[in-house]
């Protein structure tokens, strides 16, 4: 609990120094100022182990400066996981010190970014004649030695993300649009509701915590009991989710990092789509104070569609947007086996959080109800707007991805294959029963309501 404090503490911090960074013009003295805070931070959570940092960019450095750009993003993924799941995670089989939650946080934060900016500097070289994203823009002209560990340790999402691409970080300090807003009233309301959430969190946990389904006490419960107990334990689960992420989304827009312009269309972890009118934009200050702005770049965990979603699919992409941005545009999308990229996302999606059968056995379980997920959304879009159909459809779609994520949550808590087996058989395997049930169900629906919302729909013609 008391590293949690500490932790809590230090987000605070980066949320507030904000109010001094983002007033900096010099953009030598900006990047030096974050990187100083961003040392200091992780020396102060990771003690001596702030050497594996150092030592993961130092490597990386050398792997992005010195090979070429169409192969330093393989060199640079393969040795920033190996590093971290092998050199690290392992430590104590090599005779050094255990790893330590907190520095494993920030180096799997590191471990994104710096083979990020590999592919980065990758699809720069590749990038087409018209370029609308700016793949090659500016801010990949010159990345050098130093650039590397600016980028590494700046301040803003060190320690628990989110994720944002070198370019992203490079506009922050050379393009003028932080200037134009005032994120106080964003951050003030954002932070009104992790104050809420911290409240709740200390409720649900003394009321709910994860470890009472392995006692004897629980075993004992209804059966009823037994099986809805994973809804207000995954609750708990996302509360404390919701405190980290949206404190360190609110240190970001404090910097003005991810803040651009809403014309030039940003979305998560990618920043603007439209990267053209961004540079237009630059060269024109005079036009700046008139414009709307946005951080959606930086946006890691839209709380409200989680929430209220009917989709896995989209409960996925909203949850740690920033890390699924990555995941889908530097592994799904390029890896070169079409029939093995979910699996293969889903795996390193594990290996990333952790060596626990947990992260396995909850990442390998999601496209059993994925299955019934793409069925329920087929119906749900095409019944008629706001029908009851619809509605039904919804409620049921939501019910099977509240489920989906509550019950795999719990083997992500647990994490110990042992523990794990026990809760599902204390169940009776209540979760993947239901999976099937739900896919046989809406599987059953296939012929007669695709088949009538057609016949419907050519009647209106």
């Amino acid at each position: 609990m008391w590293a949690d404090i500490v932790y809590v503490a230090l987000l605070s911090v980066c949320v507030f120094i904000g109010f001094n960074y983002r007033k900096i013009d010099d953009p030598y003295v900006k990047k030096w100022s974050g990187t100083i805070l961003g040392l200091v931070l992780s020396l102060i959570v990771s003690g001596t182990q702030i050497l594996h940092l150092l030592i993961s960019t130092a490597i990386n450095a050398i792997i992005i400066t010195k090979l070429s750009p169409k192969k330093c993003h393989v060199v640079s993924i393969v040795f920033s996981f190996f590093y971290l799941i092998i050199i690290f995670r392992l430590a104590d089989y090599f005779g050094l010190q255990e790893a330590s939650t907190h520095t494993n946080l920030i180096l799997m934060i590191l471990t994104l970014k710096l083979s990020g900016l590999a592919f980065e500097l990758n699809s720069a070289s590749n990038a087409p004649p018209d370029d609308p994203e700016g793949v090659n823009s500016d801010a990949l002209k010159d990345v050098g030695f130093m650039e590397v560990f600016h980028y590494a340790f700046s301040y803003m999402g060190v320690m628990t993300g989110p994720y944002y691409r070198y370019r992203t970080y490079w506009d922050h300090l050379h393009r003028p649009f932080a200037k134009y807003t005032e994120p106080w009233p964003q951050t003030l309301h954002k932070l009104k509701q992790v104050a809420c959430f911290i409240v709740l969190f200390l409720i649900m946990s003394n009321l709910y915590p994860t470890k009472y389904v392995l006692t004897e006490e629980f075993a004992e419960r209804s059966f009823l009991y037994r099986h809805f107990y994973m809804y207000p334990t995954f609750a708990t689960f996302r509360l404390r989710m919701y405190i980290g992420m949206v404190f360190a989304e609110c240190a970001c827009h404090m910097a003005g990092l991810g803040t651009y312009p809403t014309e030039s269309k940003p979305i998560k972890g990618l920043g603007p789509r439209d990267y053209k009118t961004i540079e237009t934009l630059s060269k024109t200050p005079e036009k700046l104070k008139e414009l709307e702005y946005d951080t959606d770049t930086v946006l890691n965990m839209d709380i409200w569609r989680l929430e209220t979603c009917q989709s896995v699919r989209t409960a996925m992409k909203v949850w740690n947007g920033c890390v699924q941005y990555w995941m889908g545009v530097y592994v799904y999308k390029r890896f070169p086996l079409k029939s093995l990229r979910t699996m293969v996302t889903f795996i390193l999606s594990a290996v990333w959080h952790g060596w626990e059968p947990g992260y396995l056995i909850c990442m390998c379980q999601i496209p059993c109800f994925m299955l019934t997920d793409d069925l329920v959304m087929k119906y749900y879009n095409h019944s008629p707007k706001d029908s009851i159909a619809q509605k039904l459809w919804y409620m049921f779609g939501w019910y099977e991805k509240t489920t989906c994520m509550a019950y795999l949550g719990v083997s992500f808590l647990l994490l110990d294959y042992y523990d794990i087996m026990h809760y599902y058989k204390s169940v009776y395997f209540s979760g993947q029963i239901l999976s099937l049930l739900m896919y046989v169900f809406v599987l059953c629906c296939k012929p007669y309501f695709l088949a009538r919302t057609t016949e419907s729909k050519d009647k209106n013609k």
